[in-house]
């Protein structure tokens, strides 16, 4: 403006002695809820570079935190307990805390583990749960079967004794959630509703009495991506402690001779003549501090401020100065909370003062300044005869300078020691033309150095926090003119019922005019870039929150490179069958009609297939002119069912082809040692294969049986009390009755044909089978691979045989 030229609620329970207890309530349950997601899918690799998964789990009331899915801390100095942890999870050190080495005793070592915990009994772990806390309940929802696994691999270990940690992250975002970290409360603001969060801070929040709406204006910059337009501003003051809540990168100045203009202290004394040393510390705080950072305050600019610090002493020649020097700097806003009420008849004197205020205003910076904490009125008359301005406030009235009023804490109207202008009802050029809070929380200085918010009064503060409300419009739009930031400061002010308040700042209203309609802030969850596999079902996710729509809000729509359309929806499964680059990319639509797209490289590949030959083994002894079964199986996670197809299994006799198939009869017309090459190739193009060797010697006079295993399948996968079917056929060559019996070995070795033990089977008449009718499994072990045999003798007591290799998982 171009002036005139001069809360707790304590619930008891009260039960009588003579009720009887209550019933124990259930133990707790977990189960697994894909809709339960982590707040990123990983987190950055430590020193091997791998991505660490993330999970989370959600409690009744909507209380949800998230892990790593792969992870757990143990606490020991037992060196034989963590070895045997390790072997029992698969796991490996990631990072080890000797508290020895911190000069801490009385902690024990501790160990960042990878594991894997794909074998943990996740049926105990509501018990396990109850036994580690008797109390314990509630319903659980985790996001993943690995997360439940690693939760019942950490329950069962606690129940044996080791002291287990699962790895919590706690989550660190801006403002997009609505939440900031700031410090606790000081004991100066003790009585007051207080909260780290400023998202609920009376002169902060949107909504409430006052709706200034700082924080959330700061979310609408953060969603638009104008966080990084900073804007810089000049604090003209005295005693400044840089700290952890000034923005990084301020500069600072002197135009007091042979001051230093850091941990200098003011030079003179505030209002009523109280000490205040650190006055231009406590002035940044409330222009700049910076939110979200769990330390002092939040300033209404912080997330965009760029501080210059001038250190000048309040008489008006060096304020001149140091306004220049701040101009110099680059600084676009201008803060002076400091004021002096000049006798009207010595008004001339300030006139140096009035025209470099109004020269800096013309060069195109805002000039805030505060009205002074005497609860008067800036425009009070003398009136005989003729009426005439008692006192000229300096700066407030200066030319150019917007002068700021106080309100009240927690209210529209004016706080009481704020000055203000007059009402005549009719005066649109008020002096004092605009109003912020007068009470608001800074964080420490030299003299309160703990890491608290404190509660401060003044309009030395109400000021910079309007300057702060200016930054954010210009953060909104770096190219408006000054002229066009107040403009828009003044016409989106709230109204209040206080006459001697013209207007107060509406941060949210003023940034919100700029930006317009937002557009949707998406990000893709998955997939994250790098390689997707084709065949395979893959996730696309994305987050996606918009500023005026509620949440959930927005359509989003997929599309690829090659493709074209992938789908529409948050969550899209699609299976890509062509391999090669694609750019995959999501656009989310608000309903306003404003988009905004995000797109991620992603590589299509095929995993070739591997192939593993059951039967024979190396070594192997075959007689000539004798069929036997050639047993091969496979993987591949690109193919259904992740194998391949029996028909592209092909087996070779050196450079000859025998046949195709996973199981094969075959015989040999000659003698000597061959190898047998199984090679499967899947349905792009992927191949992989296996050898073994064999040799074919004379028959004997009289030939064995000829065996034939029909069920259960090679290859296949069961538990330890699984039923299977036993069958198969043998006939004698000569044509004598066959004797038939079964085992089974363990701890198989394909490669060798040698097992651990073996044992003999009985089937029922029916032919049901299962593991633990003939193995004494006493022990827990991850899996175990069988051979399970079928042997016929014929009248001569010569014997063929058959087998297949299954293998059978066991959980502990």
């Amino acid at each position: 403006m171009m002036h005139k030229p001069f809360l707790t609620i304590l619930i008891v329970v009260i039960a009588s002695a003579c009720q009887q207890p209550p019933p124990q309530l259930p133990p707790p349950t977990v189960s697994v809820d894909p809709t339960v997601r982590p707040s990123v899918p990983t987190l950055p690799g430590l020193e091997d570079g791998v991505p660490r998964p993330l999970a989370s789990i959600r409690d009744a009331k909507g209380n949800q935190a998230d892990f790593v899915e792969n992870e757990l801390v143990i606490a020991t100095d037992d060196s034989a307990a963590l070895g045997a942890f390790l072997a029992r999870w698969q796991g490996s050190v990631l990072k080890t805390f000797d508290p020895a080495t911190a000069g801490l005793s009385g902690v024990s070592k501790q160990y960042l583990v990878r594991v894997r915990a794909d074998t943990a009994d996740t049926s105990k772990l509501s018990a396990n749960l109850r036994a580690l806390d008797k109390d314990s309940r509630g319903a659980l929802l985790v996001s993943s079967a690995a997360a439940h696994k690693l939760l019942a691999a950490a329950a069962q270990e606690q129940v044996g004794g080791l002291a287990i940690g699962v790895n919590w992250v706690s989550k660190g975002d801006l403002f997009t959630d609505k939440a900031t970290a700031e410090a606790p409360a000081g004991d100066s603001i003790s009585g007051t509703a207080y909260t780290i969060n400023a998202f609920n801070w009376p002169h902060l929040k949107i909504g409430g009495t006052q709706d200034i709406g700082v924080a959330e204006a700061w979310r609408a910059l953060e969603l638009a991506g104008k966080l990084g337009n900073k804007v810089k501003i000049a604090i003209l003051d005295m005693g400044f402690q840089p700290n952890n809540d000034f923005p990084s990168g301020w500069i600072a100045l002197s135009n007091v001779p042979l001051v230093n203009p850091i941990g200098t202290e003011n030079l003179l004394s505030c209002s009523g003549g109280n000490p205040c040393p650190w006055h231009g510390t406590a002035v940044a705080h409330a222009a700049a501090g910076l939110p979200d950072n769990s330390y002092g305050a939040a300033g209404s600019a912080g997330p965009v401020a760029d501080l210059v610090l001038v250190f000048t002493s309040y008489d008006y020649f060096t304020v001149i100065g140091a306004l220049t020097q701040a101009r110099i700097a680059g600084a676009r806003i201008i803060n002076m909370s400091f004021s002096a009420p000049v006798p009207a008849a010595l008004a001339w004197t300030a006139l140096p003062l009035e025209a470099a205020t109004r020269a800096i205003r013309l060069s195109g910076a805002l000039l805030f300044a505060s009205a002074g904490n005497d609860g008067k009125n800036v425009e009070a008359e003398d009136c005989f005869i003729v009426c005439w301005e008692e006192t000229w406030w300096v700066p407030c009235e200066s030319g150019g300078v917007i002068c700021v009023g106080g309100l009240a804490w927690d209210s529209k109207n004016r706080a009481s020691g704020s000055n203000y202008s007059s009402d005549d009802g009719g005066d649109s050029d008020q002096d004092v033309e605009i109003f912020a809070p007068f009470t608001l929380w800074v964080g420490p200085d030299p003299d309160n150095p703990a890491n608290y918010a404190r509660k401060i009064s003044g309009t030395s503060f109400s000021s910079p926090f309007a300057a702060g409300v200016a930054a954010l419009i210009w953060a909104a739009k770096p190219s408006l003119s000054a002229g066009e930031v107040e403009d828009i400061l003044k016409d989106t002010a709230h109204t209040s019922p206080d006459p001697k308040v013209k207007k107060y700042v509406n941060a949210l209203a003023a940034v919100q005019q700029v930006l317009g309609n937002i557009p949707p802030n998406v990000q893709i969850i998955s997939p994250s870039g790098g390689s997707v596999q084709v065949g395979m079902e893959s996730r696309l996710e994305a987050a996606v929150t918009d500023f005026e729509d509620p949440f959930p809000c927005c359509t989003v729509t997929w599309s690829s490179s090659v493709e074209g359309s992938l789908g529409s929806g948050r969550t899209v499964d699609y299976t890509f069958t062509t391999l090669g680059p694609r750019t995959i990319t999501a656009t989310a639509t608000d309903s306003g009609g404003a988009t905004s797209s995000v797109s991620v490289s992603v590589n299509v590949v095929n995993t070739p297939p591997t192939v593993a030959i059951s039967s024979p083994y190396s070594g192997q002894q075959f007689f000539r002119g004798v069929n036997y079964t050639l047993r091969g199986v496979s993987y591949d996670p690109n193919e259904p069912g992740y194998q391949l197809a029996c028909s592209s299994m092909v087996w070779k006799d050196g450079s000859t082809t025998l046949g195709t198939g996973c199981d094969l009869s075959v015989g040999f017309a000659s003698n000597g040692d061959r190898t047998l090459t199984l090679t499967g190739t899947d349905s792009h193009g992927g191949s992989g294969s296996a050898s073994v060797n064999i040799s074919v010697i004379d028959p004997p006079a009289n030939l064995p049986p000829v065996v034939n295993i029909t069920s259960p399948q090679n290859g296949i996968t069961i538990g330890p009390d699984q039923v299977v079917k036993l069958s198969g056929s043998a006939s004698d060559p000569e044509g004598g009755a066959v004797t038939l019996t079964w085992d089974v070995t363990t701890g198989y070795d394909p490669n060798t044909g040698q097992g651990t033990n073996t044992y003999p089977v009985t089937p029922a008449p029916n032919g049901d089978w299962k593991p633990t009718d003939s193995i004494p499994y006493n022990t827990c072990e991850v899996s175990d691979t069988l051979r399970l045999r079928l042997k016929a003798k014929d009248p001569q007591n010569n014997e063929g045989s058959d087998f297949i290799v299954i293998k059978v998982l066991r959980i502990c």
